[in-house]
């Protein structure tokens, strides 16, 4: 039996949920812009034969956390773990909401946050999720309610390409980025022993995390490689996941601030 994954610490004040409904209203009106609710996105799905099913869900929320320490007008919602992912499906223990209903979800949450007086801001950590996020934010906005979201790894890119072997074949789904990460912040539940080795067989379009093809098209990821995995984990370490982890959470805290400044003025809905 396998040990239990260690809960992620909550640095104090970090958290939305440990206030109490009078705290939100006294902390929404206080300060010069709105304060910031972070809402972590991620997913439950197979990430090979190493890695949990909640790498996606896990990593964004200590982003998050970590990038909210500290940070007086910035708050870190209980992260929704389950996102778009019936590309996974064909791999067991994935689970996944239809695009609709994740964006519907993400809308509902995000209108409750900015008629407390909040900012909302969306952190995720899941590939699949980056199309449904924008359409949540331009629903939003079509409403007249100002929110934003970005996904973590979008920020470090350059730095993958420093901190890894092989960034543009090596990260995808699983991969060196996604399984250094882990090494890090969650140490003891990374399967080392079962990290695959091998790369992505060539495949088009691109469907590594960096490649930013010209042409989408849909595809489950058993057509790509049957395990499950895109990139190449076996180039993974624990010290490129602290740097990286490091990156994340200082880029992060900063495009927030800068939404927050941008966009978190207190006559926007």
């Amino acid at each position: 039996m396998s040990e239990p994954v260690p809960a992620l610490p909550i640095p104090p004040g970090s958290s939305f949920a440990l206030m109490t409904s009078p705290d939100t209203e006294r902390h929404a009106t206080a300060g010069v812009h709105k304060p910031v609710v972070i809402l972590p996105l991620g997913a439950v799905e197979q990430h090979g034969p190493h890695l949990p099913l909640g790498v996606d869900c896990w990593l964004a929320e200590a982003v998050a956390l970590a990038a909210a320490e500290g940070q007086a007008s910035m708050r870190v919602a209980e992260p929704f773990a389950y996102g778009s992912s019936e590309h996974h499906r064909s791999f067991s223990g994935t689970m996944s909401l239809s695009p609709q209903t994740f964006i519907a979800v993400l809308v509902d949450l995000c209108t409750c946050l900015a008629e407390d007086g909040y900012l909302p801001v969306m952190l995720n950590g899941h590939g699949g999720n980056r199309a449904a996020i924008q359409v949540a934010i331009t629903t939003l906005g079509k409403r007249g309610i100002v929110t934003a979201g970005f996904s973590y790894f979008d920020l470090i890119a350059d730095l993958a390409a420093e901190a890894l072997p092989d960034a543009a074949t090596g990260t995808g789904h699983a991969c060196a980025l996604e399984t250094s990460l882990m090494m890090h912040v969650l140490g003891d539940s990374v399967r080392r022993d079962l990290i695959p080795p091998g790369g992505t067989p060539p495949s088009w379009p691109d469907p590594h995390l960096y490649a930013a093809p010209a042409v989408t098209v849909w595809r489950r990821f058993e057509a790509i490689r049957g395990n499950g995995v895109i990139g190449t984990p076996s180039q993974a370490s624990a010290e490129a996941g602290s740097r990286l982890f490091i990156a994340a959470v200082e880029r992060s805290r900063a495009a927030i601030l800068n939404i927050q400044s941008e966009f978190g003025q207190r006559n926007a809905r």
